[in-house]
């Protein structure tokens, strides 16, 4: 842990973000570096960098945080997608990783990299002299990223260190790890602190009151199935779920398509996403999505032809086979057939590596290159559609299946019927007449195409306590068991904090 506290020390003195291009967009303008917090922290002006080194935290670079190494933690060990191309994440999906595994560790780093930015603002905005409304603003997203990072720290690793202020002496980063109950309680603070501020719109890639109720909402929903959980967390979760969708700012798109996608960033029905702009420089914001779910050898996607994709993430078949022919869903996520350079026509059982390809979801269709660098794919980290499935869960487990509860579901089904809002494929038929147990599974199940490769599966699965027998089902081979609802701690972390206790079974 110390390693990486040496990273917050390093931002305490030295803070430093990558500003996003695009003149509609957030984080234009690159923070400046200095040499020391006294001669920093002084303006308006400083305070929009520090703010903006925070936002930076989401992922600088195309191996951190959301860029890949949350998706690495969460679609490989589960039932969702495989990595035929990655040696190492081949590990994460067939159950032989340890504490030395390189995401493992990667992202306990990233995402306390990003609570460090979220602390600087949260610690030094405050003594500047400037609008204190603004001021209040920027202290607010300040404690929705950080509510977020805990919230996928707990999710992850479960007990961990809470840090609300810079680490200024090495010494200070040797602290044990909270329970499971103060680690979200910390988040619920942080969360429902910035509810509290945050305006009903923002600037694009910035934190709203919506987003804040909604990851407040599946806080309460991961909690309430938690160790930590309590009696209320059901209620909590739909009330929150409705004040979202009350605000009258999201709608659910008529076409499928159009929710995710490079071209298509920032929508209406997107509530949060991480502003990944691969047509900025080799070294600024990218996601690896795009590119690394193109099946390899299939060109004409995108032009430049003879370019191909990587192949590096792929479905599981299993879970492939979940999408019926006649959800419209299905031609929206998957690649099943392509031309390779020869013109020849292949199924994705001929291809190169023959799984389906989920690349529907991540290529820009617009794009004028297959080059890396010229896929736009911002991660969606919370949408309208979730929330309504978030809602009918909770409305189901406090009465059982209730018209509003169908409602919320029926309407997900209902624009999947639909196809691209002109033809309808018929399918999938409105939900009616199923036992609370029978609801509950058909949620999940809802939830798994609905909201396929964009990072809630594995989170699901656990919250739900569904991951082993799922893999087993699968792959009854694999070594899984209780012990990977929580990843380990990292091992480099365990040897630099002797106060860190290991995870139950590793």
């Amino acid at each position: 842990m110390k390693t990486n506290f040496k990273k917050l020390i390093y931002l305490t003195l030295i803070p430093v973000g990558i500003g996003f291009s695009g003149c509609e967009k957030f984080l234009e303008e690159n923070p400046k570096s200095f040499l020391s917090p006294t001669n920093f922290y002084k303006t308006p002006t400083d305070a929009y960098s520090a703010l903006v080194g925070a936002y930076d935290g989401l992922g600088s670079g195309a191996s951190t945080y959301y860029a890949r190494s949350i998706a690495y933690l969460t679609w490989f060990p589960s039932d969702e997608a495989l990595p035929p191309l990655l040696a190492a994440q081949r590990n994460l999906d067939d159950f032989s990783y340890g504490a030395d595994h390189v995401d493992v560790g990667n992202f306990w780093n990233h995402v306390y990299d990003a609570i460090g930015r979220a602390n600087i603002v949260l610690d030094k905005v405050p003594g500047i002299d400037m609008n204190n409304s603004l001021k209040e603003q920027y202290l607010a997203e300040a404690k929705f990223l950080r509510g977020l990072h805990y919230f996928n720290l707990v999710r992850i690793y479960g007990k961990v260190p809470i840090v609300t202020k810079p680490i200024t002496v090495i010494d200070d980063a040797i602290i044990e790890q909270q329970t499971v109950a103060k680690v979200y309680e910390q988040i619920i603070s942080d969360l429902e602190a910035a509810v509290a501020v945050l305006p009903t719109t923002n600037p694009n890639g910035r934190a709203t009151k919506g987003a804040a109720l909604g990851i407040l909402s599946k806080v309460f929903l991961t909690r309430a199935s938690s160790e930590a959980g309590q009696s209320g967390d059901y209620a909590k979760c739909a009330e929150l779920a409705k004040q979202v969708i009350d605000l009258g700012v999201y709608q659910l798109l008529p076409d499928y398509q159009k929710v995710i996608g490079g071209e298509n960033e920032f929508s209406k029905e997107s509530i949060f996403e991480w502003q990944a702009d691969r047509t900025l420089t080799s070294v600024g914001e990218q996601s690896i999505y795009g590119q690394f779910t193109l099946p390899r050898n299939i060109v004409g996607y995108v032009p430049e032809a003879g370019v191909s994709g990587e192949s590096n993430i792929v479905a599981e078949i299993p879970f492939f086979n979940k999408f019926n022919d006649l959800d419209y869903r299905k031609e929206s996520t998957f690649i099943t057939s392509g031309k390779n350079a020869q013109g020849q026509t292949l199924t994705w059982e001929q291809f190169t590596y023959p799984y389906p390809a989920p690349a529907w979801k991540f290529v820009n269709k617009k794009a004028t290159t297959r080059n890396a660098y010229a896929f736009g794919a911002n991660v969606i980290i919370l949408r309208l559609a979730d929330v309504y499935l978030m809602r009918a869960e909770a409305l189901n487990e406090i009465n059982g299946p209730t018209t509003e509860a169908y409602a919320m579901v029926n309407a997900i089904r209902a624009r999947a019927r639909a196809g691209n809002g002109v033809t309808s494929t018929g399918f999938p038929a409105d939900l009616t007449g199923l036992t609370k147990d029978q609801l509950r599974e058909a949620i999940l199940e809802e939830r798994a195409i609905e909201l396929a490769f964009e990072g809630h599966r594995w989170f699901d699965l656990v919250r739900t306590k569904r991951l082993v027998s799922t893999i087993k089902e699968i792959n009854p081979t694999y070594p899984v068991s209780d012990k990977h609802n929580l990843h380990p701690i990292p091992v480099n972390e365990m040897r630099l904090n002797s106060k860190l206790i290991q995870n139950p079974g590793w």
